[in-house]
């Protein structure tokens, strides 16, 4: 008989993720400080999330990119599969 090795406990019903909490925060740093760079360049950004776990990750990470820029970043779903990020007061004159 095999030997199993390195396997994950299946998410318990509640869990909006199949990643650990570790794997979550390292994803969510990832996404801030890409979408990040963007924003900080020219005050807005897109990115994709295609489920609703994925749009759930994006508005925290637009709060991990506030808290880095040191202004308020808000992410609102632009159509069915893209959320867009942009810097509150920054309006649509940097687009």
């Amino acid at each position: 008989m095999r030997e199993l090795r390195n396997v994950r406990e299946v998410p318990q019903e509640g869990v909006r993720t199949p990643l650990t909490a570790e794997e979550e925060q390292r994803a969510r740093s990832v996404f801030a400080t890409e979408i990040g760079a963007q924003v900080a360049r020219q005050g807005w950004a897109t990115y994709p999330a295609h489920t609703p776990e994925e749009r759930i990750r994006l508005y925290a990470v637009a709060e991990m990119i506030g808290e880095r820029l040191g202004c308020l970043v808000e992410a609102v779903p632009q159509d069915t599969i893209t959320m867009r990020f942009t810097v509150v007061g920054a309006g649509a004159a940097l687009d």
